[in-house]
C-alpha cells in the first residue's frame, strides 16, 4: 500500500495540473495547423525557440524555424491534425501525431500533384510560460517522399 501525506498529495496535483495544461497547449498549438495560418502556429512558440529536427540536424532558432514552417504552408493545405497519444511530464510533452494534409505547392524539388498525404511523427515540446520553447520532431521523409512521387513509374529527382 502506498501512503501519501497530504502535502505530498498537493505536489502531485499541481505536477499533474502542470502536465494537464502543457498538453491542452500543445493540443491547442497542433490544430492551429488545421487553420493553415502560420503566425497563428506560431503564435504558440516562444521567440527563443530552439527547433530539434529529425535526424539529429542543426538545432533551428525562431527565425530560421519560421521559415521552415513557411515552406510546409506554402507546399501543403487543408490540413488536419489528429494528437494519437500525448504523455506529459514535467515541462516536456510527448505527441504521436497524424496530420494529412493536400500537396498544393512544391515540396522538396516535387511540384504540386494535389494527393492527399499523410505525415506521422512523435514531437517532443518543451513548455515554460505558456510558450514551447525547445521542441524536437522525428518523422519519416522517404514515406512523405514516396506518397508524393509519380505514379506512373516517371522519377522526380529529388
Amino acid at each position: 500500500m502506498l501512503w501519501v501525506n497530504m502535502k505530498d498529495r498537493q505536489l502531485l496535483k499541481g505536477a499533474d495540473d502542470e502536465g494537464e495544461q502543457n498538453k491542452a497547449l500543445i493540443q491547442r498549438y497542433f490544430s492551429a495547423y488545421d487553420t493553415g495560418d502560420m503566425n497563428a502556429v506560431l503564435r504558440f512558440v516562444d521567440a527563443n525557440h530552439v527547433y530539434h529536427p529529425p535526424g539529429g540536424g542543426e538545432p533551428l532558432d525562431f527565425t530560421a524555424r519560421k521559415g521552415d514552417e513557411a515552406v510546409f504552408f506554402k507546399a501543403f493545405s487543408k490540413i488536419h491534425t489528429i494528437i494519437e497519444d500525448q504523455i506529459a511530464e514535467g515541462d516536456k510533452v510527448v505527441s504521436r501525431v497524424t496530420m494529412e494534409a493536400d500537396h498544393t505547392g512544391e515540396y522538396q524539388k516535387i511540384p504540386p500533384t494535389g494527393r492527399r498525404t499523410r505525415i506521422t511523427f512523435i514531437d517532443i515540446a518543451r513548455v515554460a510560460s505558456g510558450r514551447i520553447v525547445e521542441e524536437w520532431s522525428e518523422f519519416d521523409m522517404m514515406s512523405i517522399l514516396q506518397q508524393l512521387r509519380p505514379k506512373n513509374g516517371a522519377s522526380t529527382e529529388i
